[in-house]
């Protein structure tokens, strides 16, 4: 009896390990451009905290976001982060698919999400990726030639399948805020990855962009313990909340879409 007790004892412990495990990644890469060194970009990556840092030589910009509280852009030059509310910008986004719904008969909201986060649904923006080899795809824009990724398959000495399964969707978690990023890149890596994975499992180690004479290397990964301090939001920042312009903008364009036609 002590035996089954010690048994049961010992299941519930690991279950409630299980259910408070934590995930942690950082993921370090190099930019060069025209072959020389531009910058250095940080993705710090938890349950709750999804942070990239962009540090060029005499400048550093941030884009975070925090689960269930919002999306920010720090600029350390001006110790200021820019805030837009969690909340309000899913609100904004259910609003929007349900609206979509009635072009969309006999889909659901999540079937009509789903379809919006394939780049294939996205011409203005979609880059048709061709297999060349084991490891390289090449990008094309309207037939013109816009990257060049290289690929590795897992298992390698980067990260595991499990973890790349669980960062891609921690990438599509922020999608709910679009593409409010620094520009720094055509778009986020966390969100390049997300929409690579369309094209195949396997993960990109090095990307080229032709008509910029750029390349990000994935220099590398380590899953160990990411400290609070390391990825929340430094005490000498004013954090300024920009939601309500942000959706005032939206509507300004959607009421310039409707006076143009192109939607009704």
């Amino acid at each position: 009896m002590k035996s089954i007790s010690k048994a049961i004892l010992f299941l519930s412990i690991s279950l409630c390990g299980y259910a408070h495990a934590q995930n942690h990644l950082t993921l370090n890469y190099q930019v060069t451009k025209e072959l020389n060194h531009f910058a250095y970009i940080k993705i710090k990556v938890t349950d709750k905290y999804l942070r990239t840092d962009y540090i060029l030589p005499n400048k550093t910009f941030t884009e975070m976001t925090i689960r269930d509280d919002g999306q920010y852009i720090l600029d350390h030059q001006k110790n200021i982060a820019y805030r837009l509310d969690y909340l309000l910008n899913k609100e904004g986004g259910d609003q929007a698919l349900t609206d979509m719904m009635k072009y969309a008969p006999g889909f659901t909201k999540e079937q009509i999400y789903e379809m919006s986060l394939d780049p294939k649904n996205d011409p203005n923006n979609y880059i048709a990726y061709e297999k060349e080899g084991e490891n390289l795809f090449i990008g094309y824009f309207d037939d013109e030639k816009v990257q060049i990724v290289k690929t590795s398959s897992f298992p390698n000495q980067f990260l595991s399948s499990a973890e790349y399964t669980w960062l891609l969707k921690r990438a599509r978690e922020d999608t709910y805020f679009g593409k409010t990023f620094v520009g720094f890149l055509d778009v986020p890596l966390i969100d390049f990855m997300r929409k690579f994975k369309y094209e195949t499992n396997q993960i990109p180690t090095e990307i080229s962009l032709q008509d910029e004479g750029k390349a990000v290397f994935l220099k590398t990964v380590s899953n160990s313990e990411i400290d609070e301090s390391e990825v929340e939001i430094e005490p000498q920042f004013m954090i300024k909340d920009i939601t309500n312009e942000s959706v005032q903008f939206l509507k300004n364009l959607e009421n310039i879409a409707r006076e143009q036609g192109v939607i009704e």
